[in-house]
């Protein structure tokens, strides 16, 4: 899949209120499902569009945008928690009907624990929340380290995850665009000290990556935590970025069913 990991800057009208934290390229009404997919640091929606392909015309998929990137690229990256997720409930609330699961990925999987406790208070519960090459809310903040790296630092520990496209980092103008959202979402996972942890009332799958240098996949089985509604963990070959090369079994994922019935062919489940 060949989906840059670094949002690049864009010239598209933007939307406004919900439709500008969440959006759908490709609506299928009669889907059985939509996936809201939230982004690790750096990403934006086009990270996930091409899912709209890959799970076919049974799942919707909904993209949040974070301000900072993309068609949002002239509004201020938010550097926390508190200030990510009331807008992303909100436009989940208002446009995403049920059925729907929430997907995120390193960053974007704690966003997506914090997004799916405040809409279970909503009552406007989530069918499942999968989560990728992310810690649990408890130890999140290890992997924000980074954000206190100077910009010729950054730049090189997020070309070492491949996480920076070699066009970018031959363009100092686009670095100097990139990096501050980078270090903004950095800050949020660094900042983010949950004062507790309430297991969510459904399913928790997570997905870690065999040699993710972030990540191992042991404390991803920490998610095992959060939730009293049934839990698994997928181990699949790759790093950090594992999604960009090999997308997570989502099919099987989304389908839901005990943990016993879900071994599959691209990895292990425990």
């Amino acid at each position: 899949m060949a989906t840059p990991p670094v949002s690049m800057p864009t010239t598209a009208t933007r939307a406004a209120g919900a439709a500008a934290w969440l959006s759908c390229v490709a609506p299928r009404p009669a889907a059985r499902l939509r996936l809201v997919c939230l982004p690790y640091a750096g990403a934006g929606a086009a990270a996930y569009r091409p899912w709209t392909t890959l799970l076919g015309d049974d799942v919707e998929v909904w993209t949040a945008q974070l301000p900072g990137r993309e068609r949002r690229l002239a509004d201020p990256p938010l550097s926390t928690m508190d200030e990510l997720v009331p807008p992303l409930v909100e436009a989940i609330v208002e446009r995403v009907p049920a059925p729907f699961a929430i997907f995120g990925h390193s960053m974007g999987g704690l966003i997506g624990y914090e997004v799916a406790a405040r809409l279970v208070a909503r009552d406007h519960v989530p069918q499942r929340l999968v989560v990728s090459a992310a810690r649990p809310p408890r130890n999140a903040a290890p992997l924000g380290a980074a954000h206190r790296l100077d910009d010729a630092a950054l730049t090189r520990w997020l070309h070492d995850l491949g996480g920076i496209p070699d066009e970018v980092l031959d363009d100092p103008g686009l670095l100097e665009l990139i990096l501050p959202t980078v270090r903004a979402d950095l800050t949020v996972v660094a900042s983010y000290r949950p004062a507790t942890v309430t297991p969510l009332p459904l399913p928790v799958d997570a997905v870690a990556a065999a040699d993710d240098p972030l990540v191992s996949p042991d404390e991803v089985a920490g998610w095992a935590a959060c939730t009293d509604s049934g839990f698994s963990l997928t181990v699949v070959p790759g790093g950090h970025l594992y999604l960009h090369d090999s997308p997570p079994p989502l099919s099987r994922l989304l389908g839901g069913g005990p943990a016993a019935d879900r071994a599959y062919v691209e990895g292990a489940t425990r």
